[in-house]
């Protein structure tokens, strides 16, 4: 019963059709009974002719209502099947594109595996998502396009192209092959088919316009700037570090971060999306080398303030790395804050709540510290961020908390469970 009542759900662009088919039957039932007084029941009338144009008529209306609808029904169920139907069921998948067609604009703000998790935990449940990407990576196979090419980086853009992309799985596992041996060995496919992609087109801002085509991505993905930037961290002991890969890697406490050289203030298509937006999702990521870059783009920030749209950050689970290692809540907000000033660029914050827990003998957990906070992961040294909900009971924004935690993984967020809490506050707001 709950899945034919599923079929009567506004939006789904399958009971209008079955309406049309419908009254195509009725017409010809209409047409055929004005055929048959003409034929049987007309003497002694002198009005035979008009059943017979009304017979006509009907039979026409009917015919072009058939058509038309069992046409369109049969493409769109089609594309149901073709678009993402498949193991899911034609009712499930409907409703999800009633969404896509009807629901709310959402701005994700970050850069690399965080972003992507957002995009691909709401990919199926907006109407259209602006993934704003940060351009700052200079290690790995980016790093050696960067150098070799001149180009923008392409890898975290590619990992949210490969998160909204509206196409068969295994384009994700094309987008996402690396390629181990000879001269192309590290390099992605996928990062290797934006720099071809920017070279046909002459510019790296037009290879990735292509490449959301091509993948017929559901909203689309955008570089938060097409200038070659590199990051500068100065730290608290009064030295720099210049480049994202050896900031992630250093240990010392980052003061303050700047670009250089100073990109140009941000693109009018982000603005226009920033504007528009329902709801604008800054984070989870790599605080300083993949969320706070964008924010030091002149004039993001500052149009985040003025955005009318729910604005959320939400906080990293744990942190293992150099550049955040021991930050509690307070330390990601200052910093953001510090970062982005004289702007307030959220007003909702999201935290983990809940119990986590540690499969035995994972691969990627290797040890639990004896406070139960604390864990190896991959040789790093990961920690719980930890908050007190009192201390934000009067603060000028709202403290969220939800389990969103990838029970595999725990550092990450599962993307299914980070999805239904933002949806929460476009439901709420």
């Amino acid at each position: 019963m709950e899945k034919v009542l599923k079929w009567l759900r506004p939006g789904l662009r399958i009971k209008r059709w079955i309406a049309v088919i419908f009254l195509g039957i009725v017409f010809a039932l209409l047409g055929a009974a004005a055929l048959i007084l003409w034929l049987f029941g007309t003497s002694g009338f002198d009005w035979g002719g008009l059943l017979l144009v009304a017979a006509v008529l009907a039979f026409v209306l009917s015919t072009f209502a058939l058509i038309t609808g069992i046409y369109r029904l049969i493409k769109s169920m089609w594309e149901l099947v073709d678009r993402g139907g498949r193991g899911q069921g034609l009712v499930d998948a409907a409703y999800r594109r009633a969404m896509r067609s009807s629901g709310a604009k959402v701005v994700a703000i970050g850069g690399g595996t965080g972003l992507s998790v957002v995009l691909a935990g709401l990919r199926d449940h907006v109407g259209y998502i602006t993934a704003v990407v940060s351009m700052a990576d200079d290690g790995g196979s980016s790093g050696k396009l960067r150098q070799e090419l001149g180009l923008q980086p392409p890898g975290d853009l590619r990992k949210c192209l490969i998160a909204l992309a509206d196409e068969e799985p295994l384009m994700q596992e094309l987008l996402d092959y690396r390629f181990p041996e000879n001269e192309l060995s590290g390099h992605n496919f996928g990062n290797l088919f934006l720099t071809a992609l920017a070279r046909i087109r002459g510019d790296f801002g037009a290879g990735v316009r292509e490449a959301n085509r091509i993948l017929s991505v559901r909203g689309q993905v955008l570089p938060s700037t097409l200038d070659r930037i590199f990051l500068v961290a100065e730290h608290e002991d009064g030295t720099k570090t210049t480049g994202q890969a050896l900031i992630a890697q250093s240990e010392k406490r980052i003061k303050r971060l700047d670009l250089k050289p100073q990109p140009e203030p941000v693109a009018k298509d982000i603005c226009a999306a920033i504007e528009e937006a329902d709801l604008i999702v800054l984070g989870p990521g790599s605080l300083y080398t993949s969320v706070l870059p964008n924010l030091l783009i002149d004039g993001l920030a500052e149009a985040l303030a003025k955005a009318k749209a729910k604005k959320v950050f939400v906080c990293n689970i744990m942190t293992y790395e150099g550049e955040t290692r021991g930050f509690n809540l307070p330390d990601f907000l200052r910093a953001i804050d510090q970062h982005a000033a004289p702007h307030r660029v959220y007003d909702g914050v999201l935290v983990h709540k809940g119990a986590i827990h540690i499969p035995v003998g994972g691969s990627k957990v290797l040890a639990q510290g004896s406070d139960g906070k604390t864990w190896a992961i991959n040789d790093k040294t990961a920690r719980l961020v930890e908050y007190d909900e009192n201390a934000y009971a009067a603060a000028t924004f709202k403290l969220l908390s939800a389990d969103v935690v990838n029970p595999a993984y725990p550092i990450r967020h599962d993307s299914g469970k980070l999805a239904r809490a933002l949806l929460e506050v476009i439901k709420v707001g």
